[in-house]
């Protein structure tokens, strides 16, 4: 892992863009904001690395943003994998699996999702407005 990411709970991942092309990923660190969430004791980790929650988002063929599915991994360097995926057209998160982040992942899901939706429903109403007008 870099020397960024030592003491870093997770990581966000999106696409870096220039004139439209996707080249290469903007990677943020994150430490969780609470004590019980960063203290926690790690979940299934093993020699070959910790578990991890992940979630993928794409654009859908209109070019908002979907919902590509989420899972658990065990990774040896999370940020290997996330620089590995540069190409593929996904973004996410990345987080270690602890005791207590199951809830922050569920609901980071929840709000991320809500946005999602919002988003495509404010585009969807911008365009029929407009071809009313």
């Amino acid at each position: 892992m870099s020397d960024d990411a030592e003491d870093f709970d997770g990581l966000y991942f999106l696409p870096y863009m220039e004139r439209g092309e996707e080249i290469g990923l903007s990677i943020s660190y994150f430490r969780f904001n609470t004590k019980a969430l960063h203290e926690a004791p790690a979940i299934e980790n093993t020699d070959y690395g910790d578990k991890y929650h992940i979630a993928f988002f794409k654009r859908d063929e209109d070019g908002n943003a979907a919902f590509d599915g989420s899972f658990e991994a065990i990774l040896v360097d999370p940020d290997t994998y996330v620089k590995n995926l540069a190409g593929a057209g996904v973004y996410g998160c990345v987080v270690r699996k602890t005791a207590n982040s199951d809830k922050w992942f569920k609901d980071y899901l929840k709000r991320t999702l809500k946005d999602v939706t919002m988003n495509k429903l404010i585009k969807t109403t911008k365009a029929v407005l407009k071809s009313k007008q």
